[in-house]
Protein backbone atom coordinates (compact mmCIF):
# COMPACT_ATOMS: atom_id res chain seq x y z
CA UNK A 1 0.00 0.00 0.00
CA UNK A 2 1.26 3.53 -0.78
CA UNK A 3 3.04 4.76 2.37
CA UNK A 4 2.12 8.34 1.52
CA UNK A 5 -1.64 7.73 1.44
CA UNK A 6 -3.53 10.12 3.70
CA UNK A 7 -6.82 9.67 5.51
CA UNK A 8 -9.34 11.49 7.68
CA UNK A 9 -11.41 9.43 10.12
CA UNK A 10 -14.73 10.44 11.68
CA UNK A 11 -16.78 8.47 14.19
CA UNK A 12 -18.74 9.40 17.30
CA UNK A 13 -17.28 6.51 19.31
CA UNK A 14 -13.85 7.37 20.82
CA UNK A 15 -12.86 3.70 20.99
CA UNK A 16 -13.25 3.42 17.20
CA UNK A 17 -10.95 6.37 16.61
CA UNK A 18 -8.47 5.09 19.19
CA UNK A 19 -8.31 1.73 17.45
CA UNK A 20 -8.39 2.78 13.82
CA UNK A 21 -5.74 5.49 13.88
CA UNK A 22 -2.78 3.35 14.99
CA UNK A 23 -4.03 0.41 12.93
CA UNK A 24 -4.04 2.45 9.71
CA UNK A 25 -0.70 4.03 10.58
CA UNK A 26 0.78 0.52 10.83
CA UNK A 27 -0.61 -0.20 7.36
CA UNK A 28 1.07 2.79 5.75
CA UNK A 29 -1.73 5.36 5.90
CA UNK A 30 -1.11 8.72 7.50
CA UNK A 31 -4.16 9.88 9.45
CA UNK A 32 -4.03 13.66 9.09
CA UNK A 33 -7.12 14.43 11.18
CA UNK A 34 -9.93 12.85 13.19
CA UNK A 35 -13.42 14.06 14.03
CA UNK A 36 -16.09 12.80 16.43
CA UNK A 37 -19.12 14.30 14.68
CA UNK A 38 -20.51 14.93 11.22
CA UNK A 39 -20.06 18.67 11.67
CA UNK A 40 -16.50 18.09 12.81
CA UNK A 41 -15.77 16.00 9.74
CA UNK A 42 -17.10 18.67 7.39
CA UNK A 43 -15.02 21.30 9.20
CA UNK A 44 -11.90 19.15 8.82
CA UNK A 45 -12.54 18.67 5.09
CA UNK A 46 -13.07 22.40 4.66
CA UNK A 47 -9.78 23.07 6.49
CA UNK A 48 -7.95 20.62 4.22
CA UNK A 49 -9.72 21.73 1.03
CA UNK A 50 -6.45 22.79 -0.62
CA UNK A 51 -4.89 19.39 0.05
CA UNK A 52 -7.70 16.90 0.71
CA UNK A 53 -7.07 13.40 2.07
CA UNK A 54 -7.02 10.47 -0.32
CA UNK A 55 -9.37 8.46 1.91
CA UNK A 56 -12.25 9.62 4.09
CA UNK A 57 -13.46 7.04 6.59
CA UNK A 58 -16.75 7.97 8.19
CA UNK A 59 -19.47 6.50 10.32
CA UNK A 60 -23.05 6.53 9.10
CA UNK A 61 -25.17 7.23 12.15
CA UNK A 62 -24.12 10.22 14.25
CA UNK A 63 -26.98 9.99 16.72
CA UNK A 64 -29.42 11.97 14.63
CA UNK A 65 -26.96 14.81 14.05
CA UNK A 66 -26.92 14.28 10.29
CA UNK A 67 -28.58 12.09 7.69
CA UNK A 68 -26.00 9.50 6.62
CA UNK A 69 -26.98 9.55 2.96
CA UNK A 70 -26.84 13.32 2.70
CA UNK A 71 -23.56 13.35 4.59
CA UNK A 72 -21.97 11.04 2.00
CA UNK A 73 -23.34 13.21 -0.81
CA UNK A 74 -21.92 16.33 0.82
CA UNK A 75 -18.54 14.70 1.37
CA UNK A 76 -18.50 13.70 -2.29
CA UNK A 77 -19.20 17.30 -3.36
CA UNK A 78 -16.57 18.74 -1.02
CA UNK A 79 -13.85 16.19 -1.85
CA UNK A 80 -14.67 14.76 -5.30
CA UNK A 81 -11.29 13.06 -5.71
CA UNK A 82 -11.23 11.40 -2.29
CA UNK A 83 -12.33 7.81 -1.70
CA UNK A 84 -15.13 7.40 0.83
CA UNK A 85 -15.23 4.40 3.16
CA UNK A 86 -18.32 4.03 5.36
CA UNK A 87 -17.69 2.18 8.63
CA UNK A 88 -21.00 1.32 10.28
CA UNK A 89 -22.38 -0.97 12.97
CA UNK A 90 -25.42 -1.88 10.88
CA UNK A 91 -25.65 -3.82 7.65
CA UNK A 92 -28.95 -3.03 5.95
CA UNK A 93 -29.14 -4.09 2.31
CA UNK A 94 -31.06 -0.96 1.39
CA UNK A 95 -28.69 1.37 3.22
CA UNK A 96 -25.56 -0.18 1.73
CA UNK A 97 -26.96 -0.01 -1.80
CA UNK A 98 -28.03 3.59 -1.34
CA UNK A 99 -24.64 4.56 0.07
CA UNK A 100 -22.89 3.12 -2.97
CA UNK A 101 -25.26 4.97 -5.28
CA UNK A 102 -24.77 8.25 -3.40
CA UNK A 103 -20.99 8.21 -3.76
CA UNK A 104 -19.44 5.83 -1.22
CA UNK A 105 -16.57 3.73 -2.57
CA UNK A 106 -16.52 1.11 0.16
CA UNK A 107 -18.54 -0.24 3.06
CA UNK A 108 -17.10 -2.04 6.07
CA UNK A 109 -19.29 -3.34 8.89
CA UNK A 110 -17.91 -2.73 12.37
CA UNK A 111 -18.52 -6.37 13.24
CA UNK A 112 -15.83 -7.50 10.79
CA UNK A 113 -12.12 -7.92 11.42
CA UNK A 114 -10.05 -4.74 11.09
CA UNK A 115 -8.20 -6.43 8.25
CA UNK A 116 -11.25 -5.61 6.14
CA UNK A 117 -10.57 -1.91 6.68
CA UNK A 118 -7.02 -2.35 5.41
CA UNK A 119 -8.40 -4.28 2.43
CA UNK A 120 -10.95 -1.54 1.80
CA UNK A 121 -8.29 1.16 1.83
CA UNK A 122 -6.09 -0.85 -0.50
CA UNK A 123 -8.99 -1.39 -2.90
CA UNK A 124 -10.17 2.21 -3.04
CA UNK A 125 -6.64 3.54 -3.47
CA UNK A 126 -6.46 1.31 -6.55
CA UNK A 127 -9.69 2.82 -7.86
CA UNK A 128 -11.84 -0.17 -6.99
CA UNK A 129 -15.04 -0.54 -4.96
CA UNK A 130 -15.13 -2.68 -1.84
CA UNK A 131 -17.60 -4.43 0.45
CA UNK A 132 -16.47 -6.53 3.39
CA UNK A 133 -17.00 -10.26 2.57
CA UNK A 134 -19.99 -10.76 4.88
CA UNK A 135 -21.82 -7.73 3.49
CA UNK A 136 -21.05 -8.74 -0.08
CA UNK A 137 -22.39 -12.24 0.59
CA UNK A 138 -25.52 -10.76 2.18
CA UNK A 139 -26.21 -8.50 -0.78
CA UNK A 140 -25.46 -11.25 -3.27
CA UNK A 141 -27.83 -13.58 -1.44
CA UNK A 142 -30.62 -11.01 -1.40
CA UNK A 143 -30.55 -10.80 -5.18
CA UNK A 144 -29.80 -14.47 -5.92
CA UNK A 145 -33.30 -15.02 -7.25
CA UNK A 146 -32.53 -12.75 -10.19
CA UNK A 147 -30.45 -13.92 -13.13
CA UNK A 148 -26.91 -12.62 -12.83
CA UNK A 149 -26.24 -9.83 -15.35
CA UNK A 150 -23.78 -10.78 -18.07
CA UNK A 151 -21.41 -8.31 -19.72
CA UNK A 152 -21.13 -10.52 -22.80
CA UNK A 153 -23.98 -8.63 -24.48
CA UNK A 154 -22.21 -5.28 -24.23
CA UNK A 155 -20.30 -3.66 -27.07
CA UNK A 156 -16.57 -3.08 -26.43
CA UNK A 157 -17.20 0.63 -25.83
CA UNK A 158 -20.06 -0.08 -23.41
CA UNK A 159 -17.83 -2.50 -21.52
CA UNK A 160 -15.13 0.16 -21.28
CA UNK A 161 -17.61 2.79 -20.05
CA UNK A 162 -18.85 0.42 -17.35
CA UNK A 163 -15.28 -0.49 -16.39
CA UNK A 164 -14.31 3.16 -15.99
CA UNK A 165 -17.47 3.90 -14.00
CA UNK A 166 -16.41 1.07 -11.71
CA UNK A 167 -13.09 2.83 -11.19
CA UNK A 168 -14.92 5.91 -10.01
CA UNK A 169 -14.57 8.11 -13.09
CA UNK A 170 -17.43 10.56 -13.70
CA UNK A 171 -19.07 10.72 -17.13
CA UNK A 172 -17.26 13.98 -17.91
CA UNK A 173 -13.83 12.38 -17.48
CA UNK A 174 -14.82 9.33 -19.53
CA UNK A 175 -16.09 11.60 -22.30
CA UNK A 176 -12.77 13.47 -22.37
CA UNK A 177 -10.83 10.21 -22.42
CA UNK A 178 -12.74 8.96 -25.47
CA UNK A 179 -13.03 12.42 -27.06
CA UNK A 180 -16.81 12.09 -27.10
CA UNK A 181 -19.62 14.21 -25.71
CA UNK A 182 -21.02 13.56 -22.26
CA UNK A 183 -24.37 12.86 -23.93
CA UNK A 184 -22.82 10.08 -26.04
CA UNK A 185 -21.21 8.46 -23.00
CA UNK A 186 -24.48 8.79 -21.08
CA UNK A 187 -26.33 7.00 -23.90
CA UNK A 188 -23.74 4.19 -23.85
CA UNK A 189 -24.07 3.93 -20.08
CA UNK A 190 -27.87 3.69 -20.30
CA UNK A 191 -27.62 1.12 -23.10
CA UNK A 192 -25.25 -1.01 -21.03
CA UNK A 193 -27.54 -0.79 -18.02
CA UNK A 194 -30.50 -1.92 -20.12
CA UNK A 195 -28.57 -4.89 -21.48
CA UNK A 196 -27.46 -5.82 -17.96
CA UNK A 197 -30.99 -5.53 -16.62
CA UNK A 198 -29.98 -2.77 -14.19
CA UNK A 199 -32.98 -0.55 -13.46
CA UNK A 200 -31.40 2.35 -11.59
CA UNK A 201 -28.20 3.84 -10.18
CA UNK A 202 -28.43 1.74 -7.02
CA UNK A 203 -28.42 -1.53 -8.99
CA UNK A 204 -25.59 -0.21 -11.15
CA UNK A 205 -23.54 0.65 -8.06
CA UNK A 206 -24.11 -2.81 -6.60
CA UNK A 207 -23.17 -4.46 -9.93
CA UNK A 208 -19.91 -2.46 -10.06
CA UNK A 209 -19.01 -3.44 -6.51
CA UNK A 210 -19.70 -7.13 -7.18
CA UNK A 211 -17.53 -7.01 -10.30
CA UNK A 212 -14.71 -5.32 -8.43
CA UNK A 213 -14.78 -8.05 -5.78
CA UNK A 214 -14.06 -10.80 -8.31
Amino acid sequence: MNAKATAVIADDHPVVLAGLVPYLERHGIAVIAVANSAAGLLAVLKHHASQPPEIIITGYDYGGEADGMRLVERIRRMSPQARIVVFWGGRSNGVVRQLLARGADAFVAKSTDLQCMADACRAVLSGEKYLDPATQALLAGSSSQDAEPSADRLTPREQEVIRLLGRGLPLQDIARQFNRSVKTISVQKCSAMNKLGLRNEIELALYLVMQAGR
